[in-house]
């Protein structure tokens, strides 16, 4: 069969040995261990970190602006240090329905206000987290979604509270302390909802991915094309 496109020719057969750069790939992790990186004015430390770049955060509600700083996209046509913004929204019902307001807790975590206690979510309230991409320059760079969420106010030794981490396509259900990191998440939305006791949101993960431009990809390809008929010619 006939490859019609010519650039597209070169390109799958350079992508097939393995020319064309690799994605980069930027996981976030927002970990804030009774502290105040997702934004509230915590106690503890917390952290805040990025496998590529410099992440900061803007700590407003119900939307938190996040901007990732000094990520090196060279390796697929971009800026050596690029910088992007992204954002998450958190919404809160009372019933699962009627909208509720969320806001950071004494702890510096998200919670849902209007129960009997503030500092969590409780009863019959959800709490919604949506992240998004918000400012980019690079067309190559996508949000991949969420990757992980913490539950925080999980006792420690008593299985006290239990509740859910739910997003499309999957759910994960929390029964103590030690089983309150949900993995595997996808998908730009999550909820926490409680079953018994309390808890609230304490952090999550994101994965962004960047690739080559278009453009970039064809120059890539066209230089490493090039480079291969020299080699051949020598």
């Amino acid at each position: 069969m006939k490859m019609k496109n010519p650039v597209i020719a070169v390109l799958l057969g350079l992508a097939s040995a393995g020319t064309l750069p690799a994605a980069v790939i930027i996981d976030i992790a927002n970990n804030t261990a009774n502290g105040i990186a997702s934004g509230g004015i915590g106690s503890g430390t917390g952290s805040i970190s990025s496998t590529s770049g410099t992440i900061i955060s803007n700590r407003g509600l119900p939307v938190t602006t996040y901007t990732v700083s000094g990520v090196d996209l060279s390796s697929v046509g971009g800026p050596a240090s690029h910088s992007f913004t992204f954002t998450v929204t958190y919404s809160a019902t009372t019933d699962g329905s009627t909208p509720g307001t969320a806001q950071f807790n004494s702890f510096g975590n998200v919670s849902v206000t209007g129960g009997a206690d503030n500092n969590q979510v409780e009863g019959t309230e959800t709490l919604t987290a949506t992240i998004a991409l918000a400012s980019n320059t690079f067309s190559g760079l996508t949000l991949t979604g969420f990757t992980t969420a913490r539950a925080g106010g999980v006792s420690t030794t008593e299985n006290e509270e239990t509740g859910t981490f739910t997003w499309t396509g999957g759910s994960f259900d929390i029964t103590s302390n030690a089983n309150r990191i949900a993995t595997g998440i996808t998908g730009d939305s999550l909820t926490l909802a409680v079953s018994a006791g309390n808890m609230n949101l304490e952090g999550f993960g994101a994965r962004f991915e960047a690739v080559p431009e278009p453009a970039s990809a064809v120059l890539l390809g066209l230089g490493a094309l090039a480079l291969l008929r020299r080699r051949r010619l020598a």
